[in-house]
């Protein structure tokens, strides 16, 4: 995480953009990601909105909770709004039960948009029991072809009822997901660790209010570099191809980082260029993931039109295409686009690299599954009874007199006689 930005909605003056997004945010982690990337502003002056939100959740505490600048956003309480305490079939059948209001909503706040961002926390109740269905009514809702989803993965140490909620719509969605739009992957383990090395004197509540903005700021730059900067050759990372990438099943995985133009020396073979794959490994929302099998990848490089006369030659295009070769060797497109800016301040030089049609990170869905199966095991160690008295052997005398019958004590009695004198007597016994 080598870039920040502050506690305010993301603002870019007269960007353009090559999609309108809207963003279906589902639960509290979802809607409140959805909310952030909804609040992102084009204009201070004008305050200016380029996207919409929905927000839907089940507990009213938690959807109160977000409160979006941005005045188009929506929220939808579903169920009695105690939520859904972390049971996924809890949440999946709140959804059910609004599911055709919910739909006539969504055809409603998104009839304007070109693009659909499902979001969900996996791990909680309602978002994850509810995102397989949200799927379906963005299908039946005319999105088909059109929409991705945001999903986060939990951080090992949220216990095991939250690992088997996010596993088993991972498990669930990974099946399919060559059918689908991108995943985006929020890590929430990565992105915790590496904010306490950033800030370890913060609350939580600043972490949850920074990583959302961090996912708002990588969507919106991505959104905005494809349209807003003049390329300076042929080559050209377009809203067209854009679009194309976000029609690709699998994984996206995104990767920027900026250097300061001082330091970027073209004629020593680009020495940054190593510290570029690093960081396109490392990605910005989540790693792990296996690039060579990337189906379709764009690199954009951004820096001032001084800048851009000297670093963006022939060498440093070659350079840069041997590094993505190397990195994606079987992508089917692999622009390597170049612009330049007299907004970019500092002499910096801002690269952006984005790859689709991956497969879910094999070592961190590993490691989630690890993590649950032994906090299963210990559970079921724990839950072993234990005989506190095995040791114990009584030296009392059985001095018990044997029990007299019923007839004995009270006499010869009719049948229907003993059955009212027994019934009396358990009466007297437990009343």
């Amino acid at each position: 995480m080598n870039e920040t930005i502050n506690n305010t909605a993301v603002v870019q003056d007269g960007k353009k953009l090559s999609m309108k997004f809207g963003f279906l945010g589902l639960g509290m982690g979802g809607t409140s990601i959805a909310a952030t990337c909804a609040d992102v502003r084009t204009s201070i002056k004008n305050n200016n909105h380029p996207y919409t939100a929905l927000l839907i959740n089940s507990n009213e505490i938690d959807l109160t909770k977000v409160q979006p600048k941005n005045a188009s956003t929506k929220k939808i309480l579903i169920g009695n709004g105690k939520g859904a305490g972390r049971d996924i079939s809890i949440g999946e059948n709140l959804y059910k039960e609004e599911a055709a209001e919910i739909s006539n909503e969504v055809k409603t706040q998104f009839q304007n948009v070109d693009y659909v961002w499902l979001v969900a926390g996996l791990g909680g109740g309602t978002g994850t029991g509810a995102v397989i269905q949200a799927i379906g009514t963005l299908l039946d809702s005319g999105f088909a072809g059109k929409f991705g989803m945001i999903l986060t993965l939990p951080r090992l140490k949220e216990g095991k009822t939250v690992l088997d909620n996010a596993l088993q719509r991972l498990q669930k969605i990974g099946s399919v997901m060559d059918n689908l739009g991108p995943i985006l992957l929020v890590d929430n383990e990565k992105l915790f660790n590496e904010f306490s090395q950033l800030k370890p004197n913060s609350s939580v509540s600043e972490y949850l209010n920074f990583s959302n903005q961090y996912v708002a700021e990588a969507l919106h730059e991505l959104n905005t570099v494809t349209a807003s900067y003049l390329p300076t050759s042929e080559y050209h990372f377009d809203s067209s191809e854009f679009e194309k990438l976000l029609k690709t099943p699998g994984l996206l995985h995104f990767a920027r980082f900026t250097e300061k133009a001082t330091s970027i020396d073209a004629s020593q073979q680009l020495s940054y260029a190593q510290k570029l794959k690093d960081l396109i490994n490392q990605g910005v929302l989540s790693d792990g993931h296996d690039l060579t099998n990337a189906k379709r990848l764009a690199v954009s490089v951004l820096t001032d039109s001084l800048t851009a006369k000297r670093l963006f030659t022939f060498e440093f295009t070659k350079t840069m295409e041997d590094l993505i070769s190397e990195v994606s060797p079987t992508a089917l497109e692999k622009p390597i686009a170049t612009y330049q800016s007299n907004e970019t301040k500092g002499n910096n030089v801002s690269f952006y690299a984005v790859f689709a049609g991956l497969e879910l990170p094999k070592d961190r869905i590993t490691e989630m599954v690890q993590e649950h199966k032994k906090l299963k095991d210990l559970e079921n160690v724990q839950k072993e009874k234990v005989d506190l008295f095995a040791g114990f052997k009584t030296e009392t005398a059985n001095t018990t007199q044997s029990t007299k019958s019923f007839d004995e004590l009270f006499g010869e009695t009719s049948k229907t006689e003993e059955v009212d004198k027994i019934a009396d007597l358990k009466s007297s016994l437990f009343d």
